[in-house]
């Protein structure tokens, strides 16, 4: 279009041919060139900030809190307890013998630590009673003292026996007679017997629950990643179910004993 109308214009205003080419030059539009940039490209922002980065290290004040052998030397007590007082409610069940009174503390005074019952006496059996004779010594005070000590402990074990001092058979003497077990005695044994498998069992509950606020401590203080915290919480799982398995058995052994 441009072509045809410069040289009408060109004749028109008698202009020389020769000047044409370079007319028609300066008249075209000068394509637009994007000037190049000096300044460097901006770098693309990182996932994560430096904030997230910074949350990831562990604190370097916080130490770990859940030792996973100290709980299991803690179930492993409370096991050991309640087989002991399950032991001492049926291990000599239908025998007369003086290991009846293995669990019967002496407190001397108001203010005395309470001290095993062979501190204070000796035990023997006779026919089917159990025959306690105070140790007479003057640092323990008055032998009528000791044998009300004595006797005040053994209805403290809360062993269904019932203690009578008997001057006839001597001089500081308590005779405990041992009633042969009936259907109704082995049903009490019983009913004690699951009540102690069921507070162990609570025990371990209650220690289990404290472990897991320990871990829940370490993970969120970075303390473990969550690989080895989950590892731990199989581990404390584990655990509680083994010992709650082994109170269950007691249990189950002494159900069977009382039930023969």
């Amino acid at each position: 279009m441009l072509a045809r109308i410069v040289p009408r214009l060109a004749r028109n205003a008698r202009i020389p041919v020769r000047a044409l080419p370079a007319l028609t030059r300066a008249a075209a539009p000068t394509p637009y060139v994007r000037p190049l940039s000096t300044s460097a490209p901006l770098a693309k922002k990182k996932k994560g900030s430096d904030k997230g980065e910074k949350a990831a290290e562990p604190p370097a004040d916080v130490d770990g809190q859940l030792d996973l052998d100290v709980l299991n030397d803690k179930m492993n007590k409370t096991v050991a307890k309640c087989a002991e007082n399950v032991q001492s409610l049926i291990g000599s069940l239908g025998r007369v013998d003086a290991s009846l009174l293995d669990s019967v503390r002496v407190q001397y005074g108001k203010d005395a630590k309470a001290t095993p019952l062979h501190d204070y006496a000796t035990v023997g059996v006779r026919d089917n009673m159990l025959i306690i004779t105070a140790y007479d010594e003057s640092v323990r005070g008055q032998l009528t003292q000791s044998l009300k000590h004595i006797e005040r402990g053994i209805y403290a074990a809360k062993l269904d026996l019932s203690p009578r001092i008997a001057p006839e058979e001597g001089e500081g003497v308590i005779i405990v007679p041992v009633p042969k077990p009936t259907g109704e005695t082995r049903q009490l044994l019983l009913q004690k017997c699951l009540q102690a498998s069921e507070q162990a069992k609570m025990a371990l509950r209650n220690e289990r629950h404290t472990a897991q606020k320990l871990l829940k401590h370490d993970l969120d203080n970075k303390v473990v990643s969550k690989n080895v915290w989950q590892k731990e919480a199989k581990r404390l799982e584990d655990l509680t179910k083994n010992h709650t398995a082994q109170v269950e058995r007691i249990a189950s052994d002494a159900q069977k004993r009382l039930q023969k």
